[in-house]
C-alpha cells in the first residue's frame, strides 16, 4: 500500500469519526429538546385540566370529570390521562399504547424518547381532591427526529465526501514529488538516469529532490563520459573519418557476422560503388572535391539505404560496400535506382573520366565470402564497361531452382513442427575466474526424414523467409520449458535461448510465452532470453517491451554479438539488459589490434557501471581468456570451454 493510500486511509477514518460525533451530537440534542417540549406540552395539558376537574370533582360529578378527560384525551396528542385521589387511588384514566408511524423500529429502539409526565394538583377552597397526570405521545417527536436525523446524515455524508475530495486533491498535491522520486528511483534502476523535474515546497521533499536529482546527474554525467569514450575507441577502430561510415576493418568482420550465421536473414544483397579515376581527380581538381563527392555518397547511402541497410562502410580509397536484409527483388532495384540518381545529381560534370560504377549482387545464408565479393566485384566492371555512371543488378538467375527449393524447405519445416521433430545442444557459458557453468546457451537442430541432424543456419533462413519462426521459436522453449521442469531440484541450472524478432510482432506468441513463464514463478528455475544486436536495432521499441515482459516473470534479457554495430554504444544505454555476449569478431581481434582492445575494455566499463554483466563469444584460447580477465570481463563461451552438445540436456 503507497504512502499516500496509507494517509488517506487514515485520514478518512477521523474525518468519519469526527462527522459520526457530529451527527450524533445533532440528533442527541434534537432528542433532548423534543423530549423537554413533550414534557411542556403535557404539563399545559396537566394545568388546563385542574380548574373545570377541580369544579367537578369539588361538586362530585365525575361524568363530567370523564367528559372533560375524554374531550381531551380524544385530540390524538396523549399517550395517558389519570385523575388520582388525594390518597393516590386511581379515581379514572385514559390512555394508549406507544404510537410511532413513519419511523424505523431499529430507529425508535436506538433513540427512546422519555416523555416526562406533566401534573397538577386538584383541589376546592383549601381542601385538597387529588392530581391529574398527562403524558404525551411521543408520535410526532420520533417522526420529527427521524426527519432531522436524515437531514443532518445528508448533509454531514455530503460535508464528508467533499472533506475527502479535499483531501485526495491535496495529498496528491503535497506528495507529488514523492511520485517523481518513485518513478526516478525505477528509472535509475532501468538504468535510465533522468531529473525530478518539480520543486516541493515542503523543505524535507526539497532536500531529498535535490539529492536524488545530484545523484542521477552525476552517474548521468559518468555514464556519458564513459559513452564518449568508448565511442572515441568504436570510431578510431571501426569508423572511416571522412565519411562516417564503417571502414574496411568493420566491413570484414561484419561480413564475418553475416555469412557465420549470427544475423538471421532469408536474403541478402550486397551494394558496392567504386568510383572511377579518383586518384586523377584529386590530382587536377583538388582533394577537397573529391572528398567532397566521397561525403555524398556516404551521405545519399544513408538517405536512401538507412532504414533498410544493416552495413554502411567506406571500404578503400574511392570504394563502398552496403548491404541490406530481406527485400524482394523489386524493392531492390527501386533502392538502386534512386541512389544511381542521386549520385547523378551530384557527380561534377565535364571532369573527364572521373565516374562511378554500382554494382548489386544478391546471396543467401548458405554462401560463402570469396564466391558473392567475386561476383561483386564482376558486377562492378560490367558497370563500367557498359556505359559512364552505370549500374549493373544481378539477380539470381536459377530463381525458379531456388522457389522450388524454399517451397520444399516450408514443407519440411512445417512436418517437423508437426512431428515435433527438433533436438536441442547447449554450449556452456563459463565464469572466466572460476570456471564454473553459469549458463548453457540452447540452439535447436533440426531432425531430417533421415534422422540427420540440420543446423539452424541450414534452415533458418528458410523459415524466416515463410514467416515460420514463431513456431520454431516456440517448440524449442517448450523444449525448454520440458527440461527445466523436469531438473527443477537443481541448483544453478540456467537455459539461454535466442529469439526471432518475428516472435516478438507476434501476439499469440507473446501471450503464450507470459503464460509458460508464470508457471516457473517461484520454482526457482532460471530461463534467459536472447536477441541479436541486429535484431534489437530492428526495432528497438518491439525490444524493450519484450525485455519489460521477461523482467515481470523474473527471466533475464540479454543482447547476444554484441559490439559491433555504429549504435551499440547507445543501445547500451537506450535499452540496458541484464548482460551482453561480446561479437566474436571483437574478440579474436582485440589480442592483436589496440583499438579493437580499447574498445572492449570502454565496452566493459560502460558495462559494468550499468551493472550489465559481459560475456565473450568466441573464446577459443587460454591467451584470450588470460586477456578478457585482466580486461574484467565476467564469463566466456566457446569451443575452448566446450563445443555444442546434447550432453547435460
Amino acid at each position: 500500500m503507497t504512502l499516500r493510500q496509507q494517509l488517506f486511509i487514515g485520514i478518512s477514518i477521523i474525518f468519519a469519526l469526527i462527522f459520526a460525533g457530529l451527527v450524533w451530537l445533532g440528533v442527541s440534542g434534537t432528542r433532548a429538546y423534543l423530549e423537554e417540549q413533550l414534557g411542556s406540552h403535557a404539563q399545559d395539558a396537566a394545568s388546563s385540566l385542574v380548574h373545570p376537574l377541580s369544579q367537578a370533582q369539588g361538586e362530585g360529578d365525575d361524568v363530567l370529570a370523564q367528559t372533560l378527560v375524554a374531550t381531551l384525551f380524544d385530540r390524538g396528542y396523549f399517550q395517558r390521562i389519570a385523575v388520582l385521589a388525594a390518597d393516590g387511588r386511581l379515581v379514572f384514566e385514559r390512555s394508549l399504547p406507544p404510537k410511532v408511524d413513519g419511523v424505523p423500529l431499529w430507529f425508535s429502539d436506538a433513540l427512546t424518547l422519555q416523555a416526562p409526565a406533566g401534573e397538577a394538583f386538584l383541589s376546592a377552597g383549601w381542601r385538597q381532591l387529588g392530581k391529574v397526570i398527562v403524558v404525551s405521545q411521543p408520535t410526532h417527536a420520533y417522526q420529527y427526529l427521524w426527519g432531522s436525523t436524515l437531514e443532518i446524515a445528508g448533509w454531514m455524508l455530503l460535508a464528508y465526501g467533499l472533506a475527502l475530495l479535499a483531501t485526495r486533491m491535496v495529498l496528491r498535491w503535497i506528495l507529488q514529488p514523492l511520485s517523481e522520486i518513485e518513478q526516478t528511483a525505477i528509472e535509475i534502476q532501468r538504468k535510465n538516469f533522468k531529473q525530478i523535474g518539480i520543486k516541493p515546497k515542503a523543505l524535507e521533499l526539497s532536500r531529498v529532490v535535490g539529492a536524488m536529482n545530484n545523484m542521477s546527474r552525476k552517474i548521468s554525467e559518468f555514464l556519458d563520459a564513459e559513452s564518449a569514450k568508448a565511442e572515441r575507441f568504436r570510431k578510431e577502430a571501426y569508423q572511416d573519418e571522412l565519411t562516417g561510415l564503417d571502414n574496411r576493418r568493420s566491413f570484414d568482420l561484419r561480413l564475418a557476422q553475416v555469412f557465420g550465421g549470427e544475423i538471421q536473414f532469408s536474403e541478402g544483397v550486397l551494394i558496392g560503388i567504386e568510383v572511377n579515376n579518383l586518384k586523377q581527380f584529386n590530382t587536377e581538381a583538388s582533394y577537397k572535391r573529391g572528398d567532397d563527392f566521397l561525403a555524398a555518397i556516404a551521405r545519399y547511402g544513408r538517405e536512401i539505404l538507412g532504414s533498410e541497410g544493416s552495413i554502411l562502410c567506406r571500404t578503400g580509397g574511392g570504394s563502398f560496400a552496403f548491404i541490406i536484409f530481406d527485400r524482394s527483388t523489386e524493392q531492390v532495384a527501386e533502392l538502386g535506382r534512386r541512389l544511381r540518381e542521386s549520385l547523378l545529381q551530384a557527380f561534377p560534370e565535364g571532369e573527364g573520366d572521373f565516374s562511378f560504377s554500382i554494382g548489386m549482387v544478391h546471396f543467401g545464408p548458405g554462401d560463402t565470402r570469396s564466391p558473392v565479393m567475386a561476383r561483386l566485384d564482376l558486377a562492378i566492371e560490367s558497370a563500367r564497361q557498359a556505359e559512364r555512371n552505370a549500374l549493373h543488378h544481378v539477380v539470381n538467375l536459377d530463381a525458379a531452382v531456388s522457389s522450388l527449393g524454399s517451397m520444399a524447405w516450408r514443407d519440411l519445416i512445417k512436418n517437423a513442427l508437426h512431428e515435433n521433430r527438433w533436438r536441442l545442444v547447449g554450449q556452456p557459458v563459463v565464469s572466466l575466474k572460476t570456471g564454473a557453468v553459469t549458463q548453457q546457451e540452447i540452439m535447436t537442430r533440426l531432425v531430417g526424414q533421415d534422422g540427420e541432424l540440420v543446423p539452424a543456419s541450414v534452415f533458418l533462413p528458410m523459415a524466416m523467409r515463410h514467416k515460420l519462426m514463431p513456431d520454431i521459436d516456440q517448440a524449442l522453449l517448450a523444449l525448454a520449458f520440458d527440461i527445466l521442469e523436469r531438473r527443477a531440484g537443481e541448483s544453478g541450472l540456467n537455459l539461454a535461448v535466442n529469439m526471432s524478432n518475428q516472435s516478438l510482432e507476434n501476439p499469440a506468441f507473446l501471450t503464450w510465452l507470459s503464460g509458460r513463464l508464470a508457471r516457473l514463478a517461484g520454482r526457482n528455475l532460471h530461463l534467459s532470453f536472447e536477441l541479436t544486436e541486429y535484431g534489437c536495432s530492428l526495432d528497438i521499441e518491439a525490444a524493450r517491451r519484450f525485455a519489460n515482459l521477461l523482467r515481470s516473470h523474473q527471466a533475464r534479457f540479454g543482447i547476444d554479438h554484441f559490439g559491433l554495430a555504429p549504435n551499440s554504444l547507445q543501445m547500451l544505454r537506450d535499452l540496458p539488459p541484464d548482460y551482453i555476449k561480446l561479437n566474436a569478431g571483437l574478440v579474436a581481434e582485440a589480442p592483436k589490434n589496440a583499438d579493437a582492445r580499447s574498445l572492449l575494455r570502454a565496452i566493459v566499463t560502460l558495462a559494468n557501471s550499468l551493472e550489465v554483466e559481459v560475456i565473450a563469444q568466441g573464446v577459443e584460447s587460454a591467451e584470450q581468456v588470460s586477456m578478457l580477465v585482466s580486461d574484467q570481463v565476467a564469463g566466456g563461451q566457446g569451443y575452448h570451454f566446450g563445443a555444442p552438445s546434447a550432453d547435460g540436456l
